[in-house]
């Protein structure tokens, strides 16, 4: 395998897991169509993914569950406090669909900046959280209500809107991909 000049300074930077996930990571990113390649429909889709995961990442930015959920819990997951959910793979994570829509809406794949240290689940997640814009994130990472989050969110005056939200992520999503499969 002839290894980039990107991948090779990231190895100097990084673990190799964490190299080697970031560079196939932005394969997967150029990989991807251009936004002139792809129909009016999944642009518009792919912008309002972008709005959607926004406005929930702001309205869940008070919760005190994903900050400690991990707690306990075996590596890769429980390196760090936080999110449980963030020790998942960073390919699974970043499908091919998340990244079109995430390519789409204007994320640049090269530009995503990981976190100097450990390597535990997403290329992403370091000590102080996830390293990238919840703008740029996967749809899956701002919408995910886990039980524990659930039952706090049921305190809150406004967790009617903010499950409405995620909703709206999960369902603008599916529309997405719709658009995508049936090429339109």
């Amino acid at each position: 395998m002839l290894l980039s000049p990107r991948h090779l300074l990231d190895r100097l930077r990084h673990p190799r897991s964490r190299a080697d996930e970031l560079a196939a990571l932005r394969a997967r990113f150029a990989a991807q169509p251009k936004p002139r390649q792809a129909s009016s429909e999944q642009r518009r889709l792919a912008v309002e993914l972008r709005r959607l995961r926004i406005e929930l990442h702001a309205a869940l930015r008070d919760v005190r569950a994903c900050a400690h959920c991990a707690r306990g819990h075996p590596l890769p997951n429980g390196r760090w406090d936080g999110g449980h959910c963030c020790g998942g793979k960073t390919l699974e994570l970043f499908s091919p669909d998340e990244v079109a829509a995430l390519k789409l809406a204007g994320t640049d794949g090269a530009a995503l900046s990981a976190p100097r240290s450990d390597h535990a689940g997403c290329v992403f997640r370091g000590p102080q959280g996830c390293s990238i814009d919840p703008a740029d994130r996967p749809t899956i990472c701002v919408r995910y209500v886990c039980a524990e989050l659930r039952e706090e969110l049921r305190a809150c005056p406004d967790h009617r809107r903010t499950l409405k939200l995620a909703g709206a992520l999960t369902r603008t999503f599916e529309q997405f991909l719709a658009a995508r499969r049936d090429g339109r």
